[in-house]
């Protein structure tokens, strides 16, 4: 499913449950989903995952909206989906997504994208089913080794994870809402009351990936999602989105996707 969100600034609204269990990739923009007293900020370098009839708040904290593919996945399925990576967590049948969010690594954000190009092109039932399968069990793999990275970490008071969380949400803001002229991390760390070394250390223990890392591949999604659309002028893209010039484009977004940007354009996937 499609689902675009054109909202501006907006606080948490009241909570809403979610219709059905659901897989979801964020193409373009931010928002806020607090679940279980916990808040976190979804960009395109997220998957989120849902469990039918639970409620959720939503906030925007910059604006924009978002566009996000949403996978609905049948009761009776998530379970078994579920089972291949945690046989314990698929006993839950009411709840089988027991990890609300991962990181989306590069192979699942390129059958994300391969998926919607099956679709724009009406193929077979048979090859986006396949598709589909595929891209379920490599976002559920990526939470699983999310977790177990977590779980390898030195163990937190509730309040200091808490303050962890809270830092790394403000960066991802930040970033989100300043990619085409970042800021500092002297500049971040100052407006956050914190030592730069001691912002560095926790973004990456906290979200698995450096914060250099964490900006790269937030440029590359949000070319590829330009790019998908069919932007024919890759200098514009490149300086609104920080790069200092076409070549440095070039050379992040094939490190990211493998391919040139023409190339990824040429195919045309939304």
């Amino acid at each position: 499913m499609d689902f675009r969100c054109s909202a501006g600034v907006e606080r948490a609204g009241p909570e809403e449950p979610n219709p059905t269990h659901s897989i979801v990739f964020v193409r373009r923009g931010v928002f806020g989903r607090t679940h279980r007293r916990e808040n976190f900020v979804a960009d395109p370098n997220h998957i989120l995952f849902f469990n039918k009839s639970e409620p959720y708040r939503y906030s925007h904290p910059i604006p924009g909206g978002d566009d996000c593919t949403i996978l609905t996945i049948d009761a009776t399925i998530a379970p078994d989906l579920v089972a291949v990576h945690s046989p314990r967590d698929a006993e839950r049948l009411e709840a089988p997504f027991r990890i609300g969010y991962a990181p989306c690594s590069n192979r699942a954000a390129w059958l994300h994208y391969e998926l919607l190009g099956l679709v724009r092109r009406q193929a077979s039932l048979l090859s986006l089913e396949d598709a589909l399968s595929e891209l379920a069990h490599v976002a559920l793999r990526s939470a699983y080794e999310s977790l177990e990275r977590i779980r390898q970490t030195k163990p937190l008071t509730f309040g200091a994870m808490r303050r962890r969380y809270e830092l790394c949400e403000s960066v991802k803001v930040t970033v989100n809402e300043r990619i085409a002229t970042l800021p500092s991390l002297r500049e971040l760390a100052d407006d956050l009351n914190c030592s730069p070394f001691h912002l560095s250390r926790l973004f990456h223990q906290t979200t698995g990936m450096s914060l250099r890392r964490y900006v790269s591949r937030l440029r590359a999604s949000m070319a590829a999602e330009r790019l998908a659309k069919g932007q024919r002028d890759l200098t514009d893209l490149a300086l609104e989105l920080g790069f200092s010039d076409h070549s440095h484009f070039t050379n992040a977004f094939r490190k990211e996707w493998g391919v040139p940007p023409s190339r990824f354009r040429a195919r045309r996937f939304i």
